[in-house]
């Protein structure tokens, strides 16, 4: 009982020094976590440039331009994504009221939806400072665009580094073994994380051109959040469809095209997330979803809207890792639902 007590003590002690030193220095943690994300996502184009006669150095400079310019633009979009909408707000509170009408009078027909106790808790206020917020964060974020690229691109250059110095400490059979394990995780982890953006995209896209067919204001941006918000599992899909789904009821007025709306909406989620996932996967990680509730908590409350958006990939990352290892395997199947 005195090791339990003294273990758990200990544990949360670690928890939250290790808490507090992420949000005393998320100034450079955040480009890190993120660098760390894109490393794994396109170290493997090095590999892939070498294969086809380019020096080692041009390659990497490839790689690292190809990750600025994607970098830059996501930023930009999503700087523009957030300044129309907090512009376009305040134009809309009227409307706004009648869509919450609308709802309301919808919730007392059905009142099994309970959509009166979820609408009157939305204020179009709070929704436009969120906005202003969330691009405020992302602001600060692309201005720290440098300090991120400076830590990818070092991470690139001690890329092969590692299988060597394995060489030197262990012996052939054992420097094998981790050489094999240590490809074989970060496949596990570049297949999750390109299979993870693929479908975040093809969602997002399919969600821009049903907005377009339906006339919905703001497609664009909608589509663009949704593939940001579809890293966060089944909570980001759920905020993401709430606007257009408001636009739609101030449009037109009646239950039938914003019900038609939302089914072509969760399906697209529904079909995207729990049949086209997997097949690309392999198979999912099936992460708790208590888990996945308190790593958006956790980061959140550490990063802010950065943290949230990275959460899942970051505690996937860690599965995937702890998964490899004999000796932490057991950890890894607990983080399971």
């Amino acid at each position: 009982m005195k090791e339990k007590l003294e273990t758990t003590f200990y544990l949360t002690f670690l928890i939250t020094v290790l808490g507090l030193f992420l949000k005393l220095t998320s100034s450079f943690m955040i480009p890190f976590a993120v660098a760390m994300i894109l490393y794994f996502l396109f170290s493997p184009m090095v590999d892939i440039l070498e294969k086809r006669k380019f020096p080692r150095w041009v390659a990497m400079l490839i790689v690292a331009i190809i990750v600025f310019g994607l970098v830059v633009i996501l930023g930009l979009l999503a700087y523009s994504s957030f300044d129309m909408i907090a512009q376009e707000i305040p134009r809309y509170s009227s409307k706004f009221e009648k869509a919450k009408e609308f709802f309301i009078n919808l919730g007392e027909k059905y009142p099994m939806l309970k959509l009166e106790e979820l609408v009157k808790n939305i204020d179009i206020r709070a929704i436009s400072s969120f906005a202003v917020k969330t691009m405020g964060s992302f602001v600060k974020f692309v201005s720290e665009l440098s300090l991120m690229l400076l830590f990818f691109f070092f991470m690139l250059i001690g890329k092969g580094n590692l299988e060597k110095k394995i060489d030197k400490v262990y012996s052939d059979y054992r420097a094998s073994q981790f050489k094999n394990l240590y490809r074989e995780t970060t496949k596990k982890i570049y297949r999750y994380l390109w299979t993870k953006t693929v479908v975040s995209l093809i969602t997002g896209f399919n969600v821009w051109l049903i907005l377009v067919i339906f006339g919905i204001d703001f497609a664009f941006v909608w589509g663009f959040l949704t593939f940001i918000f579809n890293y966060i599992p089944n909570i980001g899909s759920f905020i993401i469809t709430i606007p257009p789904l408001l636009l739609a009821a101030i449009k037109f007025g009646k239950l039938i095209p914003v019900l038609f709306l939302l089914l072509l909406l969760v399906l697209n989620q529904m079909i995207m997330g729990n049949v086209v996932e997997p097949r690309l996967m392999g198979r999912t990680l099936n992460l708790s979803p208590l888990l996945i509730l308190f790593s958006l908590f956790f980061w959140g409350w550490l990063w802010g809207i950065v943290g949230m958006i990275i959460s899942v990939p970051l505690l996937s990352i860690i599965k995937i890792i702890l998964e490899s290892f004999p000796q932490t395997e057991k950890i890894g199947k607990l983080m399971e639902s």
